[in-house]
């Protein structure tokens, strides 16, 4: 059963419950023998991990949510997970956040965001419930968070009046008196959307309808909506299903991440005033449903999930699937949204070591930063036995080859992804982590997010002028078992 295909409805809806500890103790022990299995990366002890959810800044606390299935490997029943953190190294396990208890989210707690207010931390969700005929009935619901970390449910909030079934992710934030919320949905004539909802109570919502853009008819689900403003503009953020490139760069994956950037968002119009051509973000491999927040230093920070919808990887194997991304700090600079990774991060690294040529690697956990003024260099990653992944650049763009794994898979999606290169002079931030890949090009306003699979990686080779600082990554801490 380690293909999601394999797997009945029936297995997939099952509660944690349902599962006995002998089942929960054979996917552990399948999970720990997994070499892939990164370190400093947010994954789940088994089963899925897929959206991150309900991020905020708390009671001196980052808090992660992240949706989770625990029965394996599989989307099936979905509940938020739960931990925390003051730095980025050290985390809390604080299990189990909102279980799928009720009548209105009897088939899963699906994804959200949060907002916190008078000393609570407000959980936006959908909650999934499907009927006797196995429709979808989609509702968005919310509960309290208090300091001492109870939670409580509140309930449905906003009824589905406008859309078709598909219908969910909420994310909140307030604007003077008015609590806004957007919702990923589809709208009656098959286009995804992101649906704008206005309160002044957190209970009573109107629906102000779509939020207008010249891409109104882009793909026809958007999925995991998110808006924030930032140095003095708008970004609609989202997920949209079912969009595809000419060019070589945009859209390539099954579904893929895009953001709009604005002046501001016209509540009487419910437009995007003044916006500027659709992007995105990161041309990687494997990088969806981003979720942003404020923390207490003002920072706009994202967490993506380093997989996608309808997507097995060779994890599933060992009976888990899906990582966080690392935290990136996000900036608007020449009309790019610029992600860093977060400085805490550095408390990670190891000492500088320079590279010539080849590394043998004693650790498959580390980052290398790369600065070039040359027009063609590659980095590769590679095993004993010759299969490897490569990252290269030529005068005008970037190249990331995984054709050449051990393990392959996706390949109807092509084994090749393209960005553009901005500029011949950069610094490139490399982030290796077992079985996972960030690389941070053109100063950070793209990224490349992926997944590979090379049995017993023991070399990074440079070719190219490149000054390469290697740093080995230390794990991160409390997340064991």
């Amino acid at each position: 059963m380690s293909l999601n295909s394999n797997w009945t409805v029936e297995q997939r809806y099952r509660r944690i419950e349902e599962v006995a500890q002998d089942s929960i103790d054979e996917m552990v022990n399948l999970r720990k023998q997994d070499a892939g299995y990164p370190s400093y990366h947010i994954a789940p002890k088994f089963g899925l991990l897929n959206d991150p959810n309900g991020l905020c800044f708390f009671n001196d606390d980052h808090h992660l949510f992240y949706q989770w299935t625990p029965v394996g490997p599989v989307h099936g029943m979905k509940y938020w997970y739960h931990l925390s953190t003051k730095d980025f190294i050290h985390f809390e396990d604080h299990g189990i956040a909102l279980h799928p208890d009720q009548d209105y989210d009897s088939h899963g707690v699906y994804s959200g965001g949060a907002l916190v207010e008078n000393d609570n931390a407000l959980l936006f969700f959908t909650g999934n419930k499907r009927d006797e005929n196995w429709l979808r009935v989609p509702t968005q619901c919310f509960a309290k968070m208090s300091a001492d970390g109870k939670i409580e449910k509140h309930g449905v909030v906003i009824e589905n009046d406008h859309y078709t079934e598909h219908f969910r992710d909420p994310k909140v934030w307030k604007q003077g008196d008015d609590y806004l919320m957007v919702v990923g949905a589809q709208t009656p004539q098959k286009t995804g959307s992101m649906a704008l909802y206005c309160s002044r109570d957190l209970m009573n919502w109107q629906h102000k309808g779509p939020i207008q853009t010249r891409y109104n008819n882009l793909g026809y689900m958007w999925e995991c909506p998110d808006f924030f403003e930032i140095d003095n503009q708008s970004v609609m953020l989202f997920s949209p299903q079912g969009v595809s490139s000419e060019n070589p760069y945009d859209f390539k994956n099954i579904y893929s991440v895009a953001y709009i950037v604005g002046d501001r968002l016209n509540l009487d119009s419910v437009e995007l005033e003044n916006h500027q051509d659709i992007a995105q973000p990161d041309y990687g491999f494997d990088f969806y449903a981003p979720q942003t927040y404020l923390d207490d230093k003002g920072r706009r920070i994202l967490i993506a999930w380093i997989g996608l919808p309808e997507i097995d990887t060779p994890s599933n194997e060992h009976q888990w699937a899906g990582m966080l991304s690392l935290p990136r700090e996000l900036h608007i600079q020449d009309g790019y949204l610029v992600q860093s990774a977060l400085p805490e991060l550095k408390a990670l690294q190891g000492e500088a070591v320079a590279v010539e040529s080849v590394v043998e690697l004693d650790t498959t956990s580390f980052m290398v930063q790369l600065e070039t003024e040359t027009d063609e260099f590659e980095l590769t990653l590679a095993n004993a036995a010759g299969d490897n992944i490569v990252f290269s650049a030529t005068e005008t763009e970037f190249m990331l080859d995984r054709s050449k794994m051990s393990q392959l898979y996706a390949e109807e999606f092509g084994s090749v992804r393209k960005a553009p290169r901005l500029s011949i002079k950069q610094t490139i931030e490399v982030y290796v982590d077992k079985s996972v890949i960030e690389i941070f090009i053109n100063g950070g306003k793209h990224t490349m997010t992926s997944r590979f699979f090379i049995d017993d990686l023991s070399s990074l080779s440079m070719t190219g002028d490149v000054n390469t600082v290697y740093h080995s990554m230390s794990p991160i801490k409390g997340l064991d078992d």
